[in-house]
């Protein structure tokens, strides 16, 4: 009797890591009520300055990642204040039509192009370029074009959402609901909300589920701001962007097509750490999967110990040695996602007041992968202590009838 129920004790175990570790895996995976609040992290941008983050001299290689409040004194007045030179909208049209045909060596083509064209010009820019240019240089034409769109257009405008989401599969736009107040910013010159609330989030939409998905702040930009020049309204968050005007577009235009990765200044610069944070992310991943299914296989096991004789000891080592290893993928995998994250946000929410961004860690996701390692845990040691105390034994008492002994003799 003893057996079978520390059989069954050690089942429902098994069935609540295998049950906990799959919540935790499919958090987000779509755009569902019951998957969206389960992520690794996320990012609220209710606040966000995008000239933080985008440098407006983004052609400039001298000008990498500088902060766009330290080029205050540098920046000439006439991209500071959000105006265009002059003679420089012939430029910014031009650069608007080619950017998508720009070689990655600006200045060959600053120097290659004035008042008139010499033969050194690609003949697929010679037919885009009027026959009279202002003179100047491309690269601070450029500069310009990314200021007057950072300057004049907010990020609402450019379909940028309040809140995203990062999980195992991709990332998720969020809408603020919740005593949504508004100030207006000196700074930023618009309205901002007033503070981060994270209580109550409406998910709107996810990214197509992709395995290892890799969060790239700079690919998901690109993605975004792509979406806003083509119109694709993908929820209620991405009206605005039908409102830009054409010479914001255009602009926007100039944006993307030379927006790289070493040109966005992330808070404590996490750009440089990326490609650690995701192989941290696959680990973590990879060890939930090992840990669910070593956790079906356990239960299988256990229900096969039921039926079998309990003192096959081939059995029941190679199921101590799958609960043990489903143990220390659980818990792996849950150290390495809460190690991560927790030192993102801090990264994150420490520069808050600079960049308008806040974040936090999602309660579910965390909660169901250590409550699957505690799960496995407690296999471990009811296992443990079953085996010590002799509970899975198949020995049994036998009594045996003892008749009297009747002498049968003559007196």
């Amino acid at each position: 009797m003893a057996n079978i129920c520390y059989r069954f004790i050690l089942v429902f175990f098994s069935i609540a890591c295998l049950i906990l570790t799959a919540f935790a895996i499919t958090g987000s995976y779509e755009n569902k009520s019951y998957l969206t609040p389960t992520y690794l992290i996320n990012f609220h941008l209710n606040k966000l300055d995008l000239r933080q983050i985008i440098s407006p001299s983004i052609g400039d290689n001298s000008s990498k990642r500088k902060r766009a409040d330290d080029d205050n004194d540098s920046t000439p007045t006439t991209t500071s204040t959000g105006s265009i030179p002059s003679n420089a909208q012939q430029w910014i049209n031009v650069a608007s039509s080619i950017a998508g045909n720009l070689p990655s060596d600006f200045s060959s083509i600053a120097s290659a192009v004035g008042t008139n064209l010499p033969s050194s010009v690609p003949s697929d820019l010679a037919s885009v370029l009027p026959s009279s240019l202002p003179t100047g240089d491309v690269e601070s034409t450029i500069s310009a074009a990314i200021a007057n769109l950072l300057n004049n257009v907010s990020p609402e405008e450019l379909g940028i959402a309040d809140v995203y989401s990062v999980s195992y599969w991709g990332y998720c736009r969020g809408d603020l609901k919740s005593n949504k107040s508004s100030v207006f910013d000196g700074d930023l010159g618009r309205l901002v909300d007033e503070n981060f609330d994270n209580s109550n989030v409406d998910y709107t939409w996810c990214s197509p589920p992709k395995a290892g998905y890799f969060f790239n702040p700079a690919t998901v930009i690109r993605e975004e701001l792509n979406r806003t020049i083509e119109g694709q309204q993908i929820d209620s968050q991405s009206s605005l962007i039908n409102e830009l005007s054409s010479q914001y577009v255009d602009d926007l235009k100039v944006l993307v097509n030379n927006i790289a990765d070493e040109y966005l200044n992330l808070p404590s610069d996490l750009q440089n750490n990326l490609g650690t944070l995701n192989n941290i992310t696959k680990a973590s991943f990879a060890m939930m999967i090992i840990a669910a299914v070593f956790s079906f296989i356990s239960i299988v096991f256990q229900i096969m110990a039921m039926c079998l004789s309990p003192d096959n000891c081939c059995l029941s080592f190679l199921n101590f040695a799958l609960q043990l290893v489903t143990f220390l993928a659980s818990i792996l995998a849950a150290g390495l996602a809460t190690g991560a994250y927790v030192f993102v946000r801090r990264k994150v929410n420490d520069e808050t007041g600079d960049y308008g961004i806040k974040s936090f860690l999602s309660i579910n996701f965390y909660a169901f992968a250590w409550s699957a390692a505690v799960a496995a845990f407690l296999v471990v040691v009811f296992s443990a202590v079953g085996h010590c105390c002799g509970c899975f034994s198949g020995e049994r008492r036998r009594y045996r009838q003892v008749a009297a002994y009747e002498h049968k003799g003559e007196y």
